[in-house]
Parts: C-alpha cells; sequence; structure tokens
C-alpha cells in the first residue's frame, strides 16, 4: 500500500533535475547520484518507519474506543451511512473503509492496528513531498537535506508512534491532511482544474474521516494569502475547489450547528485554557504519550525547535532565488510564515470553538504535526550553517540525541501498560468463571469488550455474543442528586431484585468511577456479599463475590 502510494507521489520527482542541455556533464551526474541516493535512503526511512510502529504493536489491549471501531465497522451498513446525517456523530468514512479489511482478514488486535501502521508509513513519505516543496534539496545530502530530516523526524517522533499503533483514524488523518497539503501545493505550483479536483476530493474525504479535519480550510485560505505571488494566478482555481466544498459541507453545516450552538448540549469535555492546551501539545510532540520524563530532557528539541521557528527563514529565504522547480515560487519568508500556519492556526481555531463548546482533545489537532517536524529540520539547517565544522558536529549530535531519546520514549509508551487491560482481565475472568456465575459491569458499557475478549475474533466478533455474555447486569448509576442514604436504598433495591437466584458472581471495575462515583455499589456488594477474590490490572479490577452473606 505505502510503496505504492509513495511512487505515485515520487514520479513528480523527476522535473528536479534539470535538463541535460543546461548543466555540465559532471553536474548533471552529481544531481542523478544525489536524487537516487535521497531515494534509496527514503526506502531504508520508510522500511525502518514501518518496522518501529510494528514493534509491540499488539502489546496492550484495545481500550473501548478501539473496542468501539470494531464494533461500529462490522454493524450493519445502513447503521453506518446513516452517521452521514446523523448529529454528534465523527469518522463514518473510516469506519467504512475498515468493514471490508475485517471481512477479509478477521477482526483480531493485529488486524485493527495494522492499518494504522501502514496508514502512518505513507505519512512519512508524503512529508518527504509536502518538505521537498516548502524547502530547499536539491543537491543536499545528509544534513543538507531538510526534507529528508523532516520525514525522519516524522517517522521517529513518539506520538506519531503511539497513534500509528492505535486502532482509530488519527494515523489515517496525518496521511490525509498531508495528502490535502501535497495536492494544494501540486495545484498552486501548477494549475488546472483536475489538480483542484483531487484538493477537493481529499480534503472532503479526509474531513469525513474526521469532522476537525475541517480546519484544514482555513489554514490553506491563510497560506493562499502568503502565496504571493502565485496567488494573482491562481485565485480562479482556488476559488472554484472552494466553491466545491460547499455541497459536502452543507451537511456538516447542518449536522453539528444545533450541538453547537444549543444551551443544553454537553461535549462531555471541561473547558482548557489556551495555554494548558499549548503545554500538552508541546509534550505531546516532543516526549510522546504517556511518559512523564524532566524537562530537562526536552531541552535539547526545544532548542532546535525555537531555532527553527525564530531563524529557520533565513534558511528558507536563502534558497528563494534558486531554480528549484519543486518549490514554490513564493519568498522564503512567506514560506515560513506558511509552515508556522501549520503549527498555530488549528491550535487557536479548536481554542475559539472551545470558547462555545469546550471540544479540546490534542489527538483533535495531531495533524499539526509534520509542522513540528518541517520547523526542527530547519532548525538543524540553522545549527549547521552558524559556523564550521564544530557546527555541523552540534547538528549531527542534536540529531542524534533527538533521535536516541525519541526511540527510548517510543518503546516506554509501548511496553508500559497505558492503556486499560481490558483484554488480561476479561480472560482472566472468562477463564475461572462458572456458566451461571453472575457477571457485573461497572461501567456497562464494558460488556462490548467483554463480547469481543470472548469471541473468536472473526468477521463479527459480536455475533451470538449473548451466548458468552450471560447472565450479567448493569452496575447501578449513582451519579444524581439523591442524598447518600436515598441513592444508597435505591442501589439495594435494584441489586436485590437483579442477583436472585444467583450465589456467586464476578464484577468487572473500569472507569466505575463516571457511572457510580460515590462507589455505592462496592459498598453494598461488600457488605451483603463474601469477597472470594480480587485481582488489579491497569485501570481495572476483576472481584468474585459468594453472595447473600449480609442477607
Amino acid at each position: 500500500m505505502f510503496s505504492r502510494t509513495f511512487h505515485t507521489v515520487a514520479q513528480h520527482d523527476k522535473s528536479s533535475v534539470a535538463e541535460p542541455s543546461a548543466l555540465p556533464q559532471s553536474q548533471l551526474a552529481q544531481q542523478v547520484g544525489t536524487l537516487i541516493s535521497t531515494r534509496v535512503a527514503m526506502l531504508v526511512l520508510l522500511l525502518a518507519a514501518f518496522a518501529w510502529r510494528m514493534v509491540g504493536l499488539t502489546e496492550q489491549s484495545l481500550w473501548r474506543d478501539e473496542v468501539d471501531v470494531i464494533r461500529f465497522a462490522v454493524r450493519p451498513i445502513s447503521e453506518n451511512l446513516s452517521m452521514f446525517i446523523s448529529p454528534a456523530q465523527n469518522g463514518p468514512l473510516y469506519y467504512l473503509l475498515l468493514r471490508p479489511w475485517f471481512a477479509l482478514v478477521g477482526t483480531t488486535e493485529f488486524a485493527l492496528r495494522y492499518t494504522s501502521v501502514l496508514f502512518g508509513v505513507v505519512a512519512v513519505a508524503l512529508i518527504w513531498q509536502v518538505a521537498r516543496r516548502l524547502m530547499p534539496s536539491a543537491g543536499s545530502r545528509g544534513l543538507a537535506n531538510a526534507p529528508l530530516l523532516a520525514a525522519l523526524f516524522l517517522a521517529f517522533n513518539p506520538y506519531q508512534l503511539w497513534y500509528s499503533q492505535e486502532g482509530k483514524m488519527y494515523a489515517l488523518v496525518v496521511l490525509l491532511t498531508l495528502l490535502s497539503t501535497w495536492s494544494w501545493l501540486e495545484a498552486m505550483r501548477n494549475g488546472g482544474a483536475r489538480r483542484w479536483l483531487r484538493y477537493l476530493l481529499v480534503t472532503s474525504i479526509s474531513i469525513y474521516t474526521h469532522l476537525l479535519t475541517a480546519l484544514i480550510l482555513p489554514m490553506h485560505f491563510v497560506w493562499f494569502l502568503l502565496a504571493w505571488p502565485l496567488n494573482r494566478i491562481r485565485w480562479q482555481g482556488y476559488v472554484g475547489a472552494l466553491s466545491g466544498f460547499v455541497v459536502p459541507y452543507l451537511p456538516l453545516v447542518w449536522w453539528q450547528w444545533h450541538y453547537l450552538t444549543s444551551l443544553d448540549y454537553e461535549t462531555g469535555y471541561g473547558f482548557t485554557p489556551l495555554t494548558e492546551i499549548l503545554r500538552v501539545l508541546l509534550l505531546g510532540h516532543t516526549r510522546g504519550a504517556f511518559v512523564d520524563v524532566a524537562t530537562g530532557w526536552l531541552v535539547p528539541i526545544f532548542f532546535l525547535g525555537m531555532a527553527g521557528l525564530l531563524v529557520g527563514y533565513q534558511e528558507l529565504r536563502s534558497s528563494s532565488q534558486d531554480v528549484r522547480p519543486l518549490l514554490l515560487n513564493i519568498d522564503g519568508r512567506l514560506r515560513m510564515a506558511m509552515i508556522t500556519a501549520w503549527l498555530v492556526l488549528p491550535v487557536l481555531l479548536i481554542y475559539g470553538v472551545s470558547l462555545i463548546k469546550p471540544i479540546f482533545v490534542d489527538r483533535y489537532v495531531i495533524w499539526i504535526a509534520p509542522s513540528f517536524a518541517l520547523i526542527f529540520a530547519l532548525g538543524v539547517q540553522v545549527i549547521r550553517h552558524s559556523g564550521g565544522r564544530w557546527a555541523t558536529i552540534l547538528a549531527l549530535a542534536v540529531v542524534a540525541y533527538i533521535a536516541v531519546f525519541w526511540l527510548w520514549t517510543g518503546w516506554q509508551q509501548t511496553h508500559t501498560p497505558n492503556k486499560t487491560q481490558l483484554r488480561e482481565t476479561i480472560q482472566h475472568v472468562m477463564e475461572r468463571r462458572a456458566s451461571d456465575d453472575l457477571l457485573i459491569l461497572q461501567i456497562p458499557y464494558t460488556h462490548y469488550a467483554y463480547r469481543y475478549y470472548t469471541s473468536d475474533y472473526g468477521p463479527d466478533p459480536f455475533d451470538e455474543s449473548d451466548l458468552r455474555l450471560m447472565p450479567w447486569i448493569e452496575g447501578p448509576w449513582t451519579r444524581n442528586e439523591l442524598t447518600d442514604d436515598a441513592a444508597m436504598a435505591q442501589v439495594d433495591d435494584n441489586m436485590r431484585r437483579q442477583i436472585v437466584g444467583y450465589t456467586d458472581a464476578w464484577v468487572i471495575l473500569v472507569e466505575a468511577g463516571t457511572w457510580d462515583p460515590r462507589n455505592l455499589m462496592v459498598r453494598w456488594l461488600d457488605e451483603n456479599g463474601e469477597i472470594l477474590e480480587r485481582t488489579f490490572f491497569h485501570g481495572i479490577e476483576a472481584r468474585k463475590y459468594k453472595l447473600g452473606i449480609g442477607n
């Protein structure tokens, strides 16, 4: 899959080598040699990115949202299609994409996450192509090849690794937004209705894969304003493409407007101040997910990023007069402004939306990751050109440090339990549970995970799953305004009615505080039963009770 995409976008490279008559034979040979070595380096990098994403792919259990992905993908197709017109839904195209894949290979953890691995690798190929249209690369090797460095940084970034190993749409979102940006750059550089149509289609697909990728539209509009002097000759094509977005987005406006403006609708997220948003994003994209390290370890990464952000325009400006067909004919300072807008504008926009309805989650703007990689690559160039051999050695040392640090944090987040251990807990209970043991799930939503992890992982793991789940009951909901005494009385009545006829019960507690914040169900079980077994897993607990002791 990724090799075909890599080949498709790479075929445009032939324009990067000047006509033979325009160059001396030696210089032409040098350019051809550099191009070949760069392609070989990219191939090696893609293979390394693939291998790195395969390490520990199924080390951790699926978490609740990943189980939901499988459930949504295999349910009747009419239900998936209805998501296109149902409010407060997201990602219908992703589930439709997975449906034939699961029918072909089954619904194992590996099958689900392997798709994200491929998406993550293709994104590495695409950032190389995007970077070559924004940054100098012709005739450059090693540390001097900024696009290759950008691809390297994206390939081994631990935050990208995490989402390239998760069965959600976020690795695909990065791929699609890069492909959308590449399509925009190609249309701006060469024009043509077909290229603008491609931009329209790819961007529409990305938005129906994740709604908040719609923020790429205002980002590209800012790019158009900055794209002097190309915006003078490409405005008709761009306006035509923007007009084409009206049709796919009218349903989206109707789809979400009520939920954005309704005072009664709650998103489920708390408001996040802008300073906290910036802190979360900065740490996530520099140290990875769920890895807590002292800030001192991040200093070289921050240094490289600041060098690229503050002084990187000089590297772009120095190349703006060169004849480089893969670069947009835009002043280097304006191209730096475009890269900065990619980093900053989506964050400000999602914060602005959150002022109306809180919606910030860091992964919702995961597609700003390529801008980090581009800025880091420019930072390397700034250090290299700061003076002499020692500057080159320092640049190499910083790149080596970041590579080793990210490999370490990536390994830590993959091999340290960070996700709720549903697989281990359900297997533990399943092996010990008798056919007539009652199962109590708190939160009740866990029943989907139980159905999945007791299946044969075929094309529909939820088919006839009641046979494996029953007998079971939902844990009582106590997030209400009742007093503790009144709520306990309600729990008492609820539990006594549902456990009639059962002498043994297994209880799985996962995210129980969201459903029963006062812990009343466990208190009732402790008072009215005898606990026989209690086993802890990451983020989850399994208990076995002998019932009726307190009656």
